[in-house]
């Protein structure tokens, strides 16, 4: 019987797709519905290293696609942390002047619909900025970085699984019966 096919070349490509999507401005914003981007890449490294199978092959396991979800949330955690601090570095000031601009916009809706009390999104533009500021320095990358670390294998692992359920097993071909 033929050996399973390595993991890796299936693991790096869920790995840059988690990291193009939680990375890029924009499409970022997958993420903010349950991890969709990091689930996706995660699904996306067990349908690309299921395409590698043959029927001479033993199938697929359900232990293979945490692996693969596992390591696509690492590659995809470092992806994204890197393009994030490239992308901060490019456009740090027009990027935080955009978010100024949004939240100071929702916030005046909210504060004039009466939903928050007036000077609250004062206090709350402050800390924001202060924030984004932060993240740009050295300390905030790798902070960043650590939670990506922990949080995106946990979430890409679960795309693995939920690829393996809607990939998985090959079903084995079933030889015709023979005429009677």
């Amino acid at each position: 019987m033929i050996e399973k096919p390595s993991k890796l070349r299936a693991a790096i490509l869920g790995g840059l797709i988690v990291g193009t999507i939680s990375g890029l401005p924009g499409l970022n914003f997958l993420n903010c519905c349950c991890c969709a981007g990091i689930l996706f890449g995660g699904a996306m490294s067990v349908y690309l290293y299921r395409l590698e199978f043959t029927d001479q092959m033993p199938q697929m396991e359900s232990s293979d696609a945490l692996v693969l979800g596992i390591i696509a949330g690492i590659i995809g955690a470092l992806v994204t942390t890197f393009l994030s601090a490239m992308i901060s570095l490019i456009l740090g000031p027009m990027e935080t002047e955009m978010v100024r601009n949004l939240v100071e916009k929702f916030g005046q809706k909210l504060e004039n619909s009466g939903s928050l009390p007036p000077g609250t999104m004062n206090d709350l533009s402050d800390k924001l900025e202060q924030a984004m500021k932060e993240s740009g320095k050295i300390g905030g990358i790798l902070r960043s970085l650590v939670y990506a670390l922990i949080l995106y294998p946990i979430f890409s692992m679960l795309g693995g699984l939920i690829g393996f359920g809607i990939f998985g097993k090959k079903k084995p071909k079933v030889p015709p019966l023979p005429p009677m």
